[in-house]
């Protein structure tokens, strides 16, 4: 049915409702005259009268009236469907699809994710891990989170914090090889490497080139396989301090380098441009910020 038809509905049926049309056209945004119109279309198109209009008065025939019947809910129904529509502005709730690299999922932000929910538990999360950088735009995601320095697009960068490069290792490490101390000690170092394609940070590949001449002895796209074999001791990791910070606090890897990238990276919300934020995906980008600032 077309849109134009049931405006016309509409109109009546608050026309019926309101008892005059002086008193409908300020409820429906409209002149007096307008709704007049509409109610006459309506009939036209019907091919029957529907009310008789008096100067004081209007009145429905039996068309009439078994026409407001079927069209009488109509205003009620379009208010539920604004409401409907509008509740995902007014508070976080409904379906969230976020994808995020393999990387992140050790680092805290992996924790903050699930502790989301707890603070939102109207939104569900769909959360895909993937070593490939996807637009969120053609696979329908509402959010990408992102680590490294972005190039211009047509997808909305927010920066959720700052991050730089560094070099780490475990006690164990240290304790039979030392720490470098310049970049130029880490050539012959058995650097660890994460080989995520497009998820890694642009800059910490760049970093461990420039610094490591030595083929590493693990390279994994598996954050989870990196991270157990940083903390056995295995090599150096270079990669973004937010990946190591939880267990730089409690000293289980300690800092051999900083400031490795060439330009400041950071951890970054993308997401399809809009004129309006969904609720849900504004609350998590502001949650994680929150979050990883503490």
């Amino acid at each position: 049915m077309a849109t134009g038809f049931l405006n016309l509905m509409a109109s009546f049926a608050v026309v019926v409702k309101a008892g005059s049309f002086t008193r409908a056209a300020p409820r429906l945004g409209l002149s007096k005259s307008v709704v007049s119109r509409h109610v006459t279309a309506l009939e036209r198109q019907l091919g029957v009268q529907l009310m008789y209009r008096s100067t004081h008065q209007l009145s429905l025939t039996e068309a009439g009236e078994r026409f407001f019947d079927c069209c009488k809910d109509l205003e009620g129904v379009a208010e539920q469907a604004v409401a409907a529509a509008t509740a995902e502005r007014e508070r976080p709730r409904g379906l969230l699809r976020v994808t995020l690299p393999q990387m992140l999922v050790v680092s805290p932000v992996g924790g903050l994710i699930t502790r989301f929910q707890r603070t939102y538990p109207e939104v569900q999360l769909d959360v895909r891990v993937t070593s490939l950088q996807v637009d969120p735009i053609e696979e329908g995601f509402d959010l990408a989170l992102r680590l490294g320095s972005l190039q211009v697009s047509n997808l909305v960068f927010e920066k959720i914090r700052d991050v730089q490069v560094v070099a780490v290792a475990a006690p164990a490490y240290v304790k039979r090889h030392g720490l470098p101390r310049t970049r130029e000690e880490l050539k012959g170092r058995n650097c660890l490497t994460f080989s995520e394609f497009g998820a890694r940070p642009r800059a910490s590949a760049d970093a461990r080139s420039r610094g490591a001449g030595r083929a590493p002895s693990l390279s994994t796209n598996s954050g989870v396989l990196m991270m157990n074999a940083l903390l056995d001791g295995q090599g150096i990791v270079i990669g973004p301090d937010l990946l190591f910070e939880p267990y730089i606090r409690r000293r289980r890897l300690r800092v051999a380098l900083e400031g490795l990238a060439p330009e400041a990276p950071g951890l970054y919300a993308v997401y399809p441009p809009g004129r309006f934020t969904p609720a849900s995906r504004k609350a998590f980008v502001s949650y994680l910020a929150a979050g990883l600032a503490r």
